[in-house]
């Protein structure tokens, strides 16, 4: 079911829009004071009627104090609108008819936040009790998490008059005189994850489960491995888990189509989908020891590699030369063109000055960054944002000579025979099959139609290298960004040089 939310004057929030996903598990991170909690509460409230009075507490615009007065929460459920506002007494809801949709978007939505509440029987319970096998979907979930078998003995038994279910592990299976050990025994992360499996173990199809901040007692690798299992479950339900997050280990752990990150500027939050770690991350501060002297923000992993490959070329370059000290550089992928102007201008915030930071965009971006020529005598146009953020970082910004993969599908295409041997010996694979059609698929394209084609035919090349010498696809593709990178330097040594000089001196 579709289900949109918008949220307007609240907190630190001006204006909010936020699609839920129908299912799948996510992180959802941002700097403190971006909305996240904020929004993540108004999400509750489609499962939980008092989920305002308990997240959002009220307050007088005339106090200035937690002032919601002029706060809307309006949701978008299959086509039909509902909007809250706070009346100084309760939140009510226009039009009152539609007051219930917000309970039909989801077959349940739970918040689920750290539990390390412990259950312990008395000696008494645990003699004169009948202890069961805990739920094996739990012990699996258990021994996944920690990678460990340990919890293959995980017990239960009901305590009578208490209504409780307690755990204990068997410490001697096996023999017949027991030693057990219940939860005042475990860890905090042990019980917290255990409180959190149970709840996750019965997800409902259709569901929308919250999970808040579960890391603080886990380790970074049980983090990631606990993720995998939300992963897993959701999949199976199959519903929606919104995991919110500052862990630095799990954002860099998981894909790109996991991340939703929540940007405030200046009270208008903007929602990014489909974002690299290193965006997601900007808010925490880089670590001035560890810092390197260069730092260069690219936009995908294609202009990733072509970058490193010119870092190697100019290394080896200088130590030929005789010159052996180098800067220490890091390529850092961050997104679009856009993204990739905003994150250079923000991280002066946050990475230490002695770092200097640059930006390299593909050529393609040159025409929406560069602002117009102005003839003498005419009024200069008002800049787009990028034209804005391009001019007032121009020292700092440089752009490839090409946009990766449309360098490489240019370069077969102006001699496919020649650069087939070429991508061969720089390989070390033979007999690659590159048609002329398909080295000239993207002639008469344009755009994003045209980039997407020459993806498709360097992904084919390298998908036959990653064949033919059992590399990773990943590697077949970084040999091809090398070998364009390499043709660039034998065609163009003065432009490769200077582009060297300008990001690496």
């Amino acid at each position: 079911m579709a289900a949109h939310v918008e949220i307007s004057n609240l907190k630190s929030i001006k204006s909010l829009s936020f699609d839920v996903p129908n299912k799948g598990a996510f992180i959802i991170t941002g700097a403190n004071g971006c909305g996240k909690t904020s929004l993540l509460t108004v999400l509750h409230r489609m499962g939980a009627p008092n989920a305002f009075q308990l997240g959002l507490p009220g307050g007088t615009g005339s106090t200035g104090i937690d002032g919601i007065a002029d706060a809307a929460i309006t949701y978008t459920i299959n086509k039909k609108i509902v909007s809250y506002r706070y009346n100084k007494i309760r939140w009510s809801a226009t039009p009152k008819s539609n007051s219930q949709i917000v309970r039909n978007a989801f077959s349940e939505v739970l918040f689920l936040k750290a539990n390390a509440s412990r259950v312990e029987p008395t000696q008494d319970e645990l003699k004169g009790l009948k202890k069961m096998p805990a739920d094996q979907r739990l012990r699996e979930f258990m021994n996944a998490v920690f990678d460990t078998d340990k919890f293959d003995n995980l017990y239960k038994i009901n305590l009578r008059g208490r209504g409780l279910v307690a755990h204990l592990i068997d410490r001697t299976p096996g023999e017949k005189k027991k030693t057990w050990y219940s939860e005042k025994a475990f860890s905090l992360g042990e019980l917290c994850v255990m409180r959190l499996g149970q709840k996750l173990l019965a997800m409902k199809n259709g569901g929308l489960y919250i999970v808040d901040e579960f890391e603080m007692a886990l380790h970074p690798a049980a983090q990631i491995r606990l993720f995998k299992q939300i992963e897993n479950l959701s999949d199976l339900a199959p519903c929606t888990v919104l995991v919110s997050t500052h862990s630095s280990s799990l954002i860099k752990s998981v894909t790109r189509k996991n991340i939703i990150y929540l940007e405030n500027n200046d009270g208008d939050v903007s929602i990014h989908r489909n974002v690299y770690p290193t965006y997601a991350l900007q808010h925490l501060v880089l670590d001035e020891e560890n810092s390197p002297d260069r730092l260069i923000f690219v936009e995908d992993i294609s202009a990733k590699q072509c970058i490193d490959e010119l870092w190697k070329q100019h290394l080896s370059l200088n130590k030929n030369n005789g010159n052996r000290s180098q800067p220490t550089v890091q390529t850092a992928v961050i997104g679009g063109y856009k993204e990739v102007l905003r994150f250079l201008d923000r991280s002066k915030s946050f990475v230490p000055a002695l770092t200097r930071r640059m930006a390299v965009l593909d050529a393609d971006a040159q025409e929406a960054c560069l602002p117009p020529h102005v003839a003498a005598g005419h009024e200069a146009p008002v800049l787009t944002v990028p034209q804005e953020l391009y001019a007032s970082q121009r020292t700092q910004v440089e752009f490839l000579p090409w946009t990766p993969e449309v360098g490489l599908c240019e370069l077969l295409a102006a001699n496919v025979n020649t650069h087939r041997q070429g991508i061969q010996t720089f390989t070390g694979t033979a007999n690659l099959q590159i048609p002329l059609a398909s080295a000239r698929a993207h002639k008469g394209l344009i755009g994003k139609a045209m980039r997407d084609r020459c993806k498709e035919t360097v992904r084919d090349i390298a998908a036959q290298i990653a064949q033919k010498k059992a590399w990773s696809p990943e590697r077949a593709h970084e040999s091809l960004m090398g070998y364009l990178v390499h043709e660039w330097l034998k065609a163009q040594p003065q432009a490769s040089r200077a582009l060297s000089g300008k990001l690496f001196s």
